[in-house]
């Protein structure tokens, strides 16, 4: 007997649970969004149409400006190159010159030395001559640093341009489509008024 009323029980607190919970479930299906009429998907329609071209229009512009700045970016880049090259230039002239004084010193200091003196003065032209041509090579590589850098800015120049070559009819369409789309939505709101 008690197993048939805690049965009974259970059940009778099944029905209860449904009924309680039957009510809300069908006031969730009359809150759900209201049915829209044919003018209302229309209009819906040519709005997402405008939006949509807009978002087209803005990722085609945010496209074309990282072309601008690789352009920019590689100008940049050029003219620091190009202005450090330019004074290593200079630098590498005016150490040539120095060395250049230096070495004719010691030639005409030779001219005039004894024997002892020459061999010394010999050591000391083969020192200022590995200084000179350890100098040469840092003037060199720093020179080529330069030029790589001259190298990077062309190859960032090309991959900007041939950016704005792809994007620009792009950008033409998109907005001719935008114009389009927004005459069209006008024309649609200016129809039902």
């Amino acid at each position: 007997m008690k197993r048939n009323s805690t049965l009974f029980s259970i059940m009778l607190v099944f029905v209860f649970v449904i009924f309680i919970i039957q009510p809300n479930a069908y006031s969730q299906e009359n809150t759900a969004a209201p049915t829209l009429t044919k003018e209302e998907l229309a209009l819906k329609k040519l709005e997402d149409n405008v939006q949509k071209a807009q978002i087209k229009v803005d990722k085609i512009q945010a496209k074309l400006a990282s072309a601008d700045s690789l352009i920019t970016a590689a100008d940049e880049m050029e003219n620091e190159a190009n202005t450090n090259l330019d004074e290593l230039e200079k630098e590498q002239a005016a150490y040539n010159k120095e060395q250049t004084a230096k070495m004719k010193n010691l030639d005409k200091s030779k001219k005039k030395a004894d024997d002892d003196e020459v061999k010394a003065i010999d050591k000391e032209m083969k020192a200022l001559d590995k200084e000179y041509l350890a100098g040469m090579k840092e003037f060199d590589k720093k020179i080529a640093a330069e030029n790589k850098k001259l190298l990077t800015a062309e190859t960032t120049r090309k991959k900007g341009i041939e950016k704005e070559k792809q994007n620009k009819p792009l950008l033409k369409d998109a907005q001719e489509a935008l114009e389009i789309a927004k005459e069209k939505l006008e024309a649609y709101e200016n129809k039902e008024e």
